[in-house]
């Protein structure tokens, strides 16, 4: 990683016009505590407004299988209704019908990424939102019953403050599009504690699921896994961890709080807006080990 990139990254994720800077921390500023977040059988629970600006949202679960939040916004003019009908459509097993949906969700919300987390993984990721509603969505539960989504309403208010200022990444993770297709570019993440400053650098949405697999996976076979239908299951062990879907050029801060060191798979499991397959069966893997 070069200090260019480092520091363009970081400034980018610093709307407020300050730049990062290392070991720096916002969390003693009452006006900025972490917006917690529980997400479960129970369904979302969580505060129902907290401050504008840079927000952190700490997701935990208590279900044994794992959970995933989403954190999104429709766009003026836009119905939440629309949102989660299309995105129905992008979730389904018609590739055609997930292709014009993810388009459509590209243009119709803003997506400010989310966590997929277990028991004993919390997550933390840190985004800037201007004021307005954003609704929180439990992934997990959509996947089972699009028809009944489960949300929950956070008013966010008041004008960033120009203190502000985000921790500075270990780590950066960007999404981008290449000749060969959608492709992750990791500088840095050889550690389970590091932070992962997330940017999508494509014009589709992305993700950056972090998949535990078995040591000694190698790429080559959870392509196979994504792209032949005899291959079997993909090595994976456990639930999806990670950072849920983000819009186009967006940057999120995202911490795993007691991950354990590991082998792991960078995938992103969002339809092409192309093909409605998903980026990972197109090569958007990347497999790191974590110490």
């Amino acid at each position: 990683m070069t200090a260019a990139l480092a520091f363009a990254l970081a400034f980018a994720f610093t709307p407020l016009g300050g730049v990062a800077t290392a070991n720096a921390t916002r969390h003693g500023n009452d006006a900025h505590k972490p917006v917690e977040v529980s997400v479960g059988d129970s369904g979302i629970h969580a505060p129902d407004s907290a401050q504008a600006g840079l927000v952190d949202f700490h997701v935990k679960t208590d279900d044994p299988k794992g959970r995933s939040l989403q954190a999104l916004r429709p766009r003026h003019g836009v119905s939440i209704h629309k949102v989660l009908t299309d995105l129905a459509m992008a979730v389904g097993d018609n590739p055609a019908a997930a292709a014009k949906a993810v388009s459509s969700i590209r243009d119709e919300a803003e997506l400010y990424g989310g966590a997929h987390v277990t028991p004993s993984v919390s997550e933390t990721f840190t985004t800037p939102i201007t004021a307005g509603t954003v609704t929180l969505l439990d992934f997990t539960a959509f996947l089972k019953d699009p028809a009944h989504p489960v949300t929950h309403t956070l008013e966010l208010h008041g004008n960033p403050s120009s203190k502000e200022r985000a921790d500075f990444p270990d780590s950066i993770v960007t999404t981008k599009h290449t000749e060969a297709g959608p492709r992750f570019e990791v500088h840095g993440l050889h550690k389970a504690e590091e932070n992962i400053l997330a940017h999508n650098a494509s014009d589709e949405i992305h993700e950056v699921a972090l998949q535990p697999v078995k040591p000694g996976t190698t790429d080559e076979q959870i392509q196979k896994a994504f792209s032949s239908p005899s291959a079997g299951e993909p090595p994976f062990t456990g639930p999806p961890l990670g950072l849920g879907a983000i819009s186009p050029g967006r940057t999120t801060l995202l911490t795993m709080h007691h991950l354990p060191p590991g082998t792991y798979a960078l995938i992103c499991f969002v339809p092409d807006d192309k093909t409605g397959h998903p980026h990972v069966a197109m090569g958007m893997h990347k497999v790191v080990v974590l110490k």
